[in-house]
């Protein structure tokens, strides 16, 4: 593994633009259209989206980012009996990443990916 984010969900990416931006100023790693990442100076990430309605405002998902496509497969396999709601691993074009979402013992949402691009 390589970095970690942690997502939060937002509606308004102005406002976190405003204060994580221009308040805490943070460095904008991507801006994803729907969702903006910010680095934390060497301590991972912290990213805020807008999509995924079906989760409640206050919903965090933990994201693993990995290297290579490969490292993301090896992780599935090693977690697809003995996590929960695994999901099999996608290319999603709009964000350019390969990734899945699996569930920990508490129900924490996970999601382990590679960047494409």
């Amino acid at each position: 593994m390589k970095d970690v984010i942690h997502f939060y969900k937002t509606y308004d990416l102005e406002s976190v633009k405003k204060f994580y931006g221009d308040v805490l100023n943070l460095k904008l790693y991507k801006d994803q259209g729907k969702c903006l990442i910010y680095e934390l100076g060497g301590y991972g990430k912290i990213g805020f989206c807008t999509h995924h309605p079906e989760h409640h405002a206050n919903s965090t998902c933990i994201t693993f980012v990995y290297e290579r496509k490969s490292d993301v497969e090896k992780m599935y396999n090693h977690l697809k009996s003995r996590a929960h709601e695994v999901t099999k691993p996608t290319l999603n074009d709009a964000f350019k990443i390969y990734h899945f979402f699996a569930k920990d013992d508490d129900g924490h949402m996970l999601e382990f990916q590679v960047f494409l691009n």
